[in-house]
């Protein structure tokens, strides 16, 4: 972790790179980094290898991130990268793949294999970027002491949530699809969480920041309107507030995911733990998150993880699975 902070320090700027979740767990990453004054950018591993990569040189630090080692945008823009001598940060879950083995520095992740979707290689990902930003602004021994404290109060709210989860079926059923809205670090949450209600419940979900939805996409609310908004950023918890209890006063649904809100309208998802350590929120935002897709599968009568068109590892660039 110290020799891949060093890596990200000596370089001028540094860019962040994965396609799906992988994508997703750059985000925290990239807003840390950016509010500790490194210029930090996050792309997706296609739009890089297709319309990008020229902006990508030696003084860059490229952070191409996998858990399979193996998705077949980051194995093409890792060869070309190796071409033009853009050293490369892999972030990678299984040791021994074309990433561990071509990039120029690599952390594995070391997680478990997900047996749904995407789940604990995402939350470890996710981990491991908020120690490397540890790292990077030299409070590693402190992220280390957050960590467990983390755990902790994971291992005390899990099944809770679980059990709550019970009361989430009236929000959860019906046919319009869900919003989830955030900001800043949770935007990853956010992205996350759509991409969940995809792949695990077969169903349709927008996911956007909450400024962004105030822009035009709030004309879709009425008495169908279903949203789970993230208030978990102290800069921002009074204007996502304020749009829930708007939400409200125009017929939709609205569940805030966060500290409690005693002035808010809306009615918690879950219970929010006390203590949360602000570098590894978007690991307990994240968790309900899974937990609502597993519920809505359930709802539609589907077996979680099953895949129809997609496959596990993104091995092509075209084509679906169409036999089953």
């Amino acid at each position: 972790m110290e020799q891949a902070a060093a890596f990200l320090k000596s370089r001028k700027k540094i860019v962040l790179s994965g396609m799906g979740a992988s994508y997703f767990a750059c985000l925290p990453l990239q807003h840390f980094l950016s509010g500790s004054g490194f210029d930090a950018a996050c792309k997706e591993t296609a739009e890089l290898l297709y319309f990008e990569a020229s902006s990508v040189t030696e003084d860059t630090a490229a952070i191409l991130v996998s858990r399979s080692g193996e998705s077949i945008e980051v194995t093409k823009l890792l060869a070309r990268f190796e071409g033009v001598g853009v050293p490369v940060l892999g972030v990678v879950n299984v040791p021994g793949s074309s990433l561990a083995l071509g990039a120029t520095h690599c952390i594995e992740i070391r997680s478990p294999a997900d047996q749904l979707v995407a789940i604990q290689t995402y939350i470890a990902t996710l981990a491991v970027f908020a120690m490397l930003h540890a790292a990077v602004i030299g409070e590693l021994d402190q992220a280390r002491v957050e960590l467990e404290q983390t755990i902790e109060v994971l291992e005390a709210s899990i099944p809770e949530w679980v059990k709550a989860r019970e009361e989430w079926y009236p929000f959860l059923e019906g046919n319009s699809p869900l919003y989830v809205l955030g900001r800043g670090p949770a935007l990853a949450a956010v992205s996350e969480g759509v991409l969940l209600m995809h792949e695990t419940a077969k169903f349709p979900a927008v996911g956007m920041s909450v400024p962004q939805f105030r822009h035009g996409p709030v004309e879709v609310v009425d008495s169908a309107f279903r949203t789970i908004i993230i208030g978990t950023q102290p800069e921002t918890v009074d204007l996502d507030s304020s749009l829930a209890d708007d939400i409200i006063g125009m017929g939709g649904l609205a569940c805030w995911l966060g500290p409690e809100r005693p002035s808010c309208k809306a009615k918690s998802l879950c219970s929010w733990p006390a203590h949360v350590p602000k570098r590894f929120a978007p690991i307990v935002e994240t968790i309900p998150l899974q937990i609502a897709a597993y519920t809505k599968a359930e709802i539609r009568g589907l077996r979680p993880g099953d895949f129809r068109w997609a496959t596990a590892i993104t091995s092509s660039e075209a084509g679906f699975c169409t036999t089953k």
